[in-house]
């Protein structure tokens, strides 16, 4: 079933159903800033990639990033061998403004 186009996606709880996904954005923002995060899970939800790309327990969160980039063989590894959790975000000096 799908929604109607006029009906806004569902929230869903992150923390509940991606608790070591939360866990490692939360490190990531202690380590290099919130809005270098924040602004890398934007672009990536937003379908744009090379920023982040999370995954646990059967469920992905963001877009992954293109064959390349440095992170894709890792990426390309953790899908391929079906890891519980695994997630990547560029580095700041990765990152060109929008």
């Amino acid at each position: 079933m799908t929604r109607p186009a006029n009906q806004p996606a569902q929230r869903v709880d992150l923390r509940a159903t991606m608790p070591e996904t939360a866990k490692w954005v939360d490190d990531q923002r202690a380590a290099m800033g919130v809005d270098h995060v924040n602004g890398c899970i934007r672009r990536a939800m937003k379908g744009e990639p090379g920023f982040f790309y999370a995954m646990e327990a059967g469920r992905f969160l963001g877009t992954p990033f293109p064959d390349t980039h440095p992170i894709y063989r890792d990426q390309h590894m953790a899908v391929t061998i079906g890891s519980h959790f695994a997630a990547f975000i560029a580095m700041p000096s990765q990152v060109v403004a929008a």
